[in-house]
C-alpha cells in the first residue's frame, strides 16, 4: 500500500506538471484553442471547469489548488501509516565501517566471556 500512495503522489505530481504546461501553452498567441489537439490538452488540464471571469481563466489554479491538497493528504498518509516501515540508507565510510566492527567484536566478547563466567559457576 505504500508503493501504491508515492505512486499515486507521483501521478498527481505529474498532472501537475502537466497543468503548468497546459498553461504556458495557452501563454502563445497562435495556439487555436479550437484544434483538436489543443482542446483536448486544455480540456485534460481543466481548463473549461468554470467560465472566465473578466477574460481570466482560474480553472488551471483551482486544479493545481486540489492536486497539491490531494498530494499534501497522501504525504501525511504515508508519514503516519508507512513512513516507519520503511528502509533507510545508511552510507558510512571504511574508518566508520572498521569502527562499527570493532565495536560489535568487543560487544560481543563481552557477552561470551558473561556467558562463560555463568556457565562455570
Amino acid at each position: 500500500m505504500a508503493k501504491f500512495i508515492i505512486f499515486l503522489d507521483r501521478l498527481i505530481y505529474l498532472y501537475l506538471c502537466f497543468v503548468m504546461c497546459a498553461c504556458l501553452m495557452s501563454w502563445i498567441p497562435n495556439i487555436n484553442p479550437d484544434y483538436p489537439l489543443f482542446n483536448a490538452i486544455f480540456t485534460a488540464a481543466g481548463f473549461y471547469l468554470v467560465p472566465p471571469i473578466f477574460g481570466i481563466g482560474i480553472s488551471p489554479a483551482l486544479v493545481m489548488c486540489v492536486c497539491a491538497l490531494i498530494s499534501f493528504g497522501l504525504g501525511k498518509i504515508y508519514q503516519k501509516f508507512y513512513a516507519k516501515k520503511d528502509s533507510k540508507i545508511v552510507v558510512v565510510t571504511p574508518d566508520e565501517l572498521i569502527q562499527k566492527l570493532k565495536e560489535q567484536e568487543q560487544e560481543f566478547m563481552k557477552k561470551e566471556q558473561e556467558e562463560n563466567k555463568d556457565d562455570s559457576v
